[in-house]
């Protein structure tokens, strides 16, 4: 989130509003980009990425230029559901310093990978080393309880409680004596079922278990990095098992993410996020599409300056304020490349849809 006044926009159809309200439906919320001096929704260019130039023989083509050339004076961004509206202060286009477009990213949750061949006739351990704990907001508030953050799917709910140093936490499972023929499959079954039950490492680690090379042990919230030792007890030795990591992505416009960002920007602001005070607040993130995984959308970032403190914001002058737009495809998948009421969006802020963009003046 921005430093000073950060705001969040949630558009569940790709369509930028272009009519003369921008009131809508709980379920579909629009997001409007209103010209002041036009008085009207804009769906065309924002601003221009090239200029028309005639070469030495006259013929006039498009030369890009370095810093996008605005083509309004003043833009509001709004959004309104239900007479509830939220708007932006208006916003002078010379003061906007940058517009980032970051298409949709998956997240995947930081993951170990089991390979190797264990020793025949010997017990081990194995030590899970959580490194780090959940950032994110809903880990700590879901009113709704979505459980979006457990990114394998199955809801569950991280153990904070668990949790309650910034130390590192060790848990530690023991494992019966392998046999004398020994292989990978065996042992994943014997530590696959030691995670399965017990009660922390079952809501902290998911297993996804294989039959012929390994095994994978993936952590189910954002943000939970852990690494995995395994020892062989019987030979008092560290294990020939190799466990190879693969980094959490955090990745762009999942719900869980928009949801947070949405839950932040109201306890920051509360109400005055809107243009007046409502007496409900409605969520705008779809939680429910994509089989209960939420909607997938596309995130638009735009800074702007401000006169502090005769303007908007609480932070001293200098900092910046901040926009956040979110949109998804009707049908809460990513928005693609040629879908026509993408064209919307693609046209006012002079993006290629799913093709990361920044702008800075």
């Amino acid at each position: 989130m921005g430093t000073n006044l950060s705001q969040v926009f949630i558009s569940n159809t790709d369509v930028l509003e272009s009519g003369s309200t921008f009131n809508g439906a709980a379920v579909t919320p629009e997001i409007g980009v209103w010209d002041l001096n036009g008085a009207a929704y804009v769906t065309t260019k924002l601003y221009a990425t090239t200029v028309a130039e005639a070469d030495t023989a006259g013929v006039v083509a498009g030369t890009a230029v370095a810093n996008p050339l605005w083509l309004y004076k003043r833009l509001q961004f709004v959004q309104g559901t239900g007479g509830n509206p939220i708007a932006t202060p208006i916003i002078n286009t010379a003061n906007i310093k940058r517009i980032k477009y970051d298409p949709y990213v998956i997240s995947a949750g930081h993951k170990q990978v089991l390979t190797g061949t264990p020793a025949s006739n010997a017990s081990h351990t194995v030590k899970f080393i959580f490194r780090t704990t959940p950032t994110d907001q809903l880990s700590f508030y879901d009113a709704n309880g979505t459980n979006l953050v457990d990114l394998s799917g199955d809801k569950k709910v991280f153990p904070l409680g668990a949790f309650n140093t910034t130390n590192h936490k060790v848990i530690s499972v023991e494992l019966p004596k392998t046999d004398a023929s020994a292989d990978l499959t065996e042992f994943c079954a014997l530590l696959d079922d030691a995670v399965e039950a017990h009660v922390l490492l079952n809501d902290l680690i998911k297993v996804s278990q294989t039959t012929v090379a390994d095994d994978t042990y993936t952590a189910r919230h954002a943000g939970v990095v852990f690494d995995m030792i395994i020892w062989n007890n019987t030979a008092d030795a560290a294990s020939a098992l190799i466990v190879t990591a693969t980094g959490f992505v955090p990745g762009v416009g999942n719900a869980w993410q928009v949801l947070g960002d949405e839950i932040k920007c109201r306890s920051r602001y509360g109400n005055f996020n809107r243009m007046y005070l409502p007496q409900n607040m409605p969520t705008y993130t779809n939680v429910t599409a994509n089989s209960n995984k939420g909607a997938f959308y596309d995130k638009i970032t735009i800074e702007y300056e401000h006169n502090w403190p005769t303007s908007t914001g609480i932070a001293p002058a200098g900092t910046l304020n901040q926009v956040v737009l979110y949109f998804t495809d009707a049908d809460f998948t990513a928005p693609v490349v040629g879908d026509a009421s993408t064209a919307t969006y693609d046209n006012a802020f002079n993006l290629t849809i799913a093709t990361a963009a920044e702008f800075n003046w």
